[in-house]
């Protein structure tokens, strides 16, 4: 197996092959990589969640145990270089990954290929972790090297799964009882769409499924559109006519389409009627650990933490929790460290007390926000059971 050293957010420690399904990082220092998203995308959220990875970094003081600690933050040109840098590296041990929800799959394929694990703050997308009919293949077909490592990805965030029970509930509150539900037609808008339409029937809401277009909605007669994408172009241009048509319709949007960029640039009739759900808590739904992680977070970058930081500050956590516990015959083998972040059991944490189950989070926090002057204020908190 050969690799490409990517000159990427600076000079990596070179380049290593592997012949056996253990790999083992040689020498005193173990490197995590942290993505961002290419071009700037995700905004002030994405950002956010980036210096909560560091400021959790920082708090390690560069070691853990008998290992010192090097923090390489990865901007690409395309998605897949942060990637690439990370296995590029003979001393990556872990690779904070997407922020932008329904995005992971392009770099898991990659690190998969070379055992590393990889840890999403942020990226919710279903089709990862679980099977789904909206996504042929999925999960297995993003792990090309699952015979040999096994499957290498987990996340602290909730999925889609989560994220549509709460849309749902929330939709029931909101007195919802015809629903017409959209997708952009990529796999992260089409399977929370069809997560939504699987709950909105079991919760008795009368859901229909169509094109997403302002005629397919109002020939619909619902009185509530959920709009499965992550397209903010598409998401506007259906807001807005739908907004236009039918101005007292609800219309509900996922966790990738949480940024104040977005919301602004709604119509003001679609900016009235939207709901927008979120992985987060309100301040007074924090633990402890929490509103301390949002107090530091306050003193070292002079703003309040988005939703999703918290989440950036988890999954640095975790994984330098994870290398801790290794000990020192352990903290430097991809395999064990991998091994022991997908089986987290009980974790104490910023976000409550968790466990890692197939890769997924078994804590579900959502918060719903809606548009303000401009930008989204978060109303309501709910933790989905179950």
């Amino acid at each position: 197996m050969v690799c490409a050293c990517v000159a990427l957010a600076g000079a990596l420690a070179g380049c290593g092959a592997t012949t056996s399904s253990t790999v083992t990082v040689s020498g005193k220092t173990l490197s995590i990589y942290a993505s961002q998203p290419p071009n700037g995308g995700g905004g002030q959220q994405a950002k956010d969640v980036l210096e909560a990875e560091q400021l959790a970094f920082h708090e390690s003081g560069g070691h853990v145990g008998t290992f010192g600690l090097k923090l390489f933050t990865v901007d690409g040109k395309e998605l897949s270089d942060d990637a690439r840098a990370a296995i590029s590296d003979q001393t990556s041990i872990a690779y904070l990954g997407e922020l932008i929800p329904g995005t992971s799959w392009v770099s898991i394929e990659i690190t998969n290929q070379q055992g590393l694990l990889q840890v999403s703050p942020s990226d919710t997308a279903i089709f990862l972790t679980q099977p789904t009919p909206a996504v042929p293949g999925a999960a297995g077909k993003y792990y090309p090297s699952s015979k040999t490592y096994g499957e290498t990805f987990a996340r602290v965030v909730p999925n889609t799964a989560q994220e549509a029970k709460a849309q749902v509930q929330e939709m029931r509150v909101m007195h919802v009882t015809k629903l017409y539900i959209a997708d952009d037609g990529q796999p992260y808008g089409a399977s929370i769409a069809l997560e939504v339409k699987q709950d909105a029937a079991a919760a008795g809401i009368t859901a229909s499924q169509g094109p997403a277009t302002m005629a397919g909605f109002t020939g619909s007669g619902a009185d509530a559109l959920f709009l499965g994408a992550s397209s903010e172009g598409t998401a506007k241009t259906v807001f807005d006519e739908v907004a236009a048509a039918s101005p007292k319709a609800k219309l509900f949007a996922p966790s990738a389409l949480y940024g104040d960029s977005f919301a602004s640039s709604l119509a003001p009739a679609a900016q009235q009627s939207l709901i927008v759900s979120s992985p987060g808590f309100l301040p007074r739904d924090l633990t402890q650990a929490g509103l301390k992680f949002a107090s530091d977070f306050q003193a070292a970058y002079g703003h309040p933490p988005a939703p999703a930081a918290i989440f950036g500050f988890e999954a640095m956590d975790a994984v330098l929790a994870v290398i801790q516990d290794a000990g020192p015959t352990g903290a430097n083998n991809r395999e064990i460290v991998t091994n022991d972040f997908r089986t987290l059991k009980n974790r104490a944490s910023v976000l409550g007390t968790y466990s890692i189950v197939h890769g997924d989070t078994t804590l579900a926090p959502f918060i719903f926000a809606r548009v303000q002057g401009g930008q989204l204020i978060p109303f309501k908190f709910i933790q989905v059971q179950g």
